[in-house]
């Protein structure tokens, strides 16, 4: 069985959100991607054919795809204001229970949250939290600038660790992305810094500390995380800032809280990164609808099959035990 836990929710009426904010045009290229534009620059790009319903079932077919696991991408929901923010996630989550029931056997969702509103965001937990179709909870690696170990979210770390609902980050743009200027930057380098960064701070902030049942799923492998492992422990050793909220070292947290979809695509990359953590940590993802990629790079991984099956749907199963299962409505 194949489980794709790096896929996105790809909806009509949010795309037409998003296109109804201020400094958002539409840039068309009949032959390839287009792109939303925001103040000019790189934001978003799409495919008209990713909005038809039947899309992404024929996309698991082609690709010998089982389950997909869908989530949001930047930017979320957390750049609208307050009232619209509350509606879209609403809207978003009725959509993921709406497509597992029309699809039982192949579409789970991450939900999405209004953070950073602690109250709105416990409200709409304690609505979707046994839902059919939900077996997570969907975050960005910051929400419109505010960092994830910002205290005001300790309540809903708090409740999401009671539920045993794994979260699911995926980067957003960086709160520094004007210092990017050109070639997607934001995207193509600011994604994997802030997914580093966000990850860091959770760790450093004591986020995990607070709450061991934790599980959080980090996007792209990591990103640079995996690779600043050593630096960030040594961080611990020296600097009181680094330990003031934790009494283990970093790697202890990225080894017991963390798990890490395999969306870096790089054969060597992910083979060193098993290696480092442990193959129990990792699940395999494709990045639909943006990044061209089928179950074959996990295939051509230089592991035992018995380790490609873990990753392919193995410790997904464990993660999402009966959640995976669609409960009647």
């Amino acid at each position: 069985m194949k489980i794709d836990v790096h896929c996105h929710q790809i909806e009509e009426f949010f795309h037409d959100a998003l296109k109804s904010l201020p400094g958002v045009t539409v840039k068309v290229n009949p032959d390839r991607f287009s792109y939303l534009l925001k103040d000019g620059k790189t934001w978003l790009p799409f495919r008209p054919e990713m909005f038809h319903p039947d899309h992404l079932i024929r996309e698991m077919d082609r690709k010998g795809i089982d389950m997909s696991v869908i989530s949001m991408n930047t930017p979320s929901v957390y750049i609208f204001e307050e009232k619209r923010r509350i509606a879209l996630a609403r809207q978003l989550n009725d959509s993921i229970m709406a497509r597992a029931k029309r699809n039982p056997d192949r579409i789970r969702g991450f939900a999405t949250l209004p953070l950073p509103d602690a109250e709105a965001s416990l409200r709409e937990l304690d609505r979707i939290a046994d839902a059919p179709g939900i077996v997570g909870i969907g975050v960005g690696s910051n929400l419109d600038g505010v960092a994830l170990d910002d205290a005001r979210l300790e309540p809903v770390w708090a409740r999401i660790s009671e539920l045993g609902l794994p979260l699911y980050e995926h980067p957003m743009v960086p709160t520094f992305a004007a210092q990017l200027p050109g070639y997607a930057l934001p995207i193509r380098v600011g994604f994997p810094f802030d997914t580093s960064l966000c990850v860091t701070r959770m760790i450093y902030g004591g986020v995990f500390e607070r709450h061991p049942g934790l599980q959080f799923i980090v996007a792209h492998t990591g990103s640079a995380f995996i690779g600043l492992l050593e630096r960030l422990d040594h961080g611990y050793q020296l600097f009181h800032e680094c330990s003031e909220h934790i009494s283990q070292p970093p790697s202890v947290f990225a080894r017991r809280n963390l798990y890490y979809d395999t969306c870096v695509f790089s054969k060597s990359f992910i083979e060193m990164a098993v290696g480092e953590l442990g193959v129990d940590r990792f699940l395999f993802g494709t990045d639909y609808p943006f990044i061209i990629s089928d179950p074959s790079y996990i295939e051509a991984l230089g592991l035992p099959e018995e380790q490609k099956q873990q990753i392919f749907s193995g410790n997904a199963k464990r993660l999402f035990a009966r959640r995976l299962a669609l409960a009647s409505p």
